[in-house]
């Protein structure tokens, strides 16, 4: 005599266990930032109050083991390393988008942002990207006067200047 077992519909998955410890990420985040004063918690809580509601959303969709429509008509979402591509080649891309990314992170760590964010704009556009001056400088001013717009004057939030200007004792932010 057997019983029968109901199979449970929730599945503990890889996804599932990485989208929880995501979920619990920007909750702590969110709960850390509750007592500090309005101006310090307002960026925590911008981002990760959506974060919450998303990684919420996730969880409960790895949970219940839903998956994406795979269609053929679209571009993949997911990373797909060296498909279709010389592995030579791959290499070298994953190393210059690393590249970059490094290179922006310390370009605001050494330079702050007002002058780290434009840069690497502009750089980008430019060598990377091969893009003409006018493009390049136009994109530059875009990505600068939004930058400013947004983030200095809408929500006033502080930003550090680099390290390069708090050695040479220019307080020029």
């Amino acid at each position: 005599m057997g019983i029968a077992r109901k199979e449970h519909p929730l599945k503990l998955t890889g996804p599932a266990i990485f989208s929880i410890c995501a979920l619990i990420f920007f909750a702590v985040f969110v709960y850390l930032a509750q007592d500090w004063r309005p101006q310090a918690r307002l960026y925590p809580w911008a981002i990760g109050i959506p974060m919450v509601v998303l990684a919420v959303v996730q969880v409960i969709l790895d949970l219940r083991g839903v998956k994406a429509k795979k269609t053929s008509d679209g571009a993949p979402v997911d990373f797909q390393f060296a498909e279709g591509t010389d592995p030579q080649v791959a290499k070298k891309r994953a190393i210059e988008m690393f590249g970059w990314f490094f290179g922006f992170l310390f370009l605001v760590w050494f330079l702050g942002f007002f002058i780290g964010i434009p840069l690497v704009v502009f750089l980008y556009l430019k060598v990377q990207s091969g893009e003409s001056w006018p493009l390049s400088i136009g994109l530059t001013l875009c990505a600068l006067l939004f930058f400013w717009g947004l983030f200095v004057n809408l929500l006033t939030l502080p930003f550090p200047q680099g390290v390069l200007f708090t050695w040479l004792g220019m307080d020029w932010v």
